[in-house]
């Protein structure tokens, strides 16, 4: 059992490609992490890792051990999940989410998952920065972009119209900014010494605070053009009138129970007829 716990703690390390972010991945104090490796380095009689203060390497040993060890360790996961499926799933799922996301559906969603699987735990943080899945050690994300990253899978869940909101009498005015996410597909260049942000929240209490104006998903403005707190036209050329959500996660072979149940849970809140 202590090999393969070796094995998979190497696994997490050349995954993080960092000691201290594979200790918090799995929970364990870095000198945990370092000692399995050496271990594991021990009873081979070889070298798998340059590590340095500054960054950490496979060796040529390493990346052939890895590349076995990966196979090993899939099927490992699958076996586990077939004969544990039908016992209580646990353990933490680390969920990202965008600051325009309805809060109340998410809080809905999360206090389902959490009575009916009283042994997991979610992780949630809000925000508009793209997701960097092995730094921030995230599991899951909800995106308005489809991600880059060959690495990914995203999922289409639903469309979200877009409105361009300024303050009353002020959507055509060039002198206002036009702020948020969705911004940075303007073709204007950005005025030095104006206010900036790519964050939704933020953007729209600038705008009801007057000094910009700031293209949004109606989830959030739509109640601000019903008082006349927001003025909501549609967007400027160079932003999508429609700003999809995305169930994006890991491109693994297994994904762990939990994780699959949280998967659900936010697919079956957030689906919608995509067009």
């Amino acid at each position: 059992m202590n090999d393969l716990q070796n094995i998979e703690t190497f696994a997490e390390v050349t995954t993080q490609l960092s000691f201290a972010a594979a200790a918090r991945r799995l929970g364990l104090p870095p000198s945990t992490v370092t000692s399995r490796i050496r271990a594991l380095e021990q009873s081979l009689g070889v070298r798998l890792l340059d590590r340095t203060t500054r960054s950490t390497a496979l060796t040529a040993e390493g990346a052939l051990f890895l590349d076995r060890c990966r196979l090993a360790l899939s099927e490992i996961e699958t076996a586990r999940a077939l004969v544990s499926s039908t016992q209580s799933a646990s353990g933490p799922v680390r969920l990202s989410v965008p600051t325009a996301l309805p809060m109340d559906r998410l809080a809905q969603v999360t206090a389902r998952v959490l009575d009916r699987h009283p042994n997991i735990h979610i992780d949630i943080t809000v925000e508009d920065r793209p997701t960097d899945f092995v730094q921030d050690g995230v599991d899951i994300a909800l995106r308005g972009n489809r991600p880059d990253s060959a690495n990914l899978i995203a999922r289409l869940l639903s469309q979200m119209p877009v409105r361009l909101v300024a303050p009353p009498g002020r959507l055509q005015d060039e002198t206002l900014p036009v702020l948020g996410p969705l911004s940075r597909h303007l073709p204007m260049p950005r005025r030095a010494g104006r206010a900036y942000c790519e964050s939704f929240s933020l953007a729209r209490h600038l705008a009801l605070a007057g000094v910009a104006r700031a293209c949004l998903p109606l989830s959030l403005c739509e109640e601000d053009g019903k008082t006349g707190a927001l003025d909501l036209g549609p967007p400027p050329a160079g932003v999508e009138a429609q700003l999809g959500l995305y169930l994006v996660y890991q491109d693994r072979r297994h994904v762990p129970q939990r994780v699959r149940l949280v998967m659900d849970a936010l697919i079956e809140a957030f689906s919608a007829a995509v067009a």
